[in-house]
């Protein structure tokens, strides 16, 4: 096997250090498996984005709630919870009459 001259050799050689073995090229290094991130709601396939309007004042203290409550609910499952009462709320409501 020839070594091949470079100008990282000839400073090793120039220092008079012995130089570092080389690995081989075909040496078999185990990758760890790609992170993988979650999906966030804006690229998952089961949820739509949707908007409303509605007062400042009501969002900000709907939002202070939400901190408070320490349950790390999004502003987005709050909305969806309510959703789904509602849902539920005129199901039951319409069955019964």
């Amino acid at each position: 096997m020839s070594i091949k001259t470079n100008q990282f050799r000839s400073l090793i050689a120039a220092s008079g250090q012995s130089p570092i073995a080389q690995t081989s090229s075909q040496s078999s290094v185990v990758e760890p498996p790609p992170i993988r991130r979650r999906l966030g709601k804006r690229t998952a396939p089961d949820y739509v984005q949707v908007g409303v309007y509605i007062p400042k004042q009501l969002h900000n203290q709907a939002k202070v709630l939400l901190i408070h409550e320490g349950a790390d609910r999004d502003f987005s499952q709050l909305i969806g919870d309510l959703l789904a009462q509602y849902l539920n709320k005129q199901t039951t409501g319409s069955a019964d009459s």
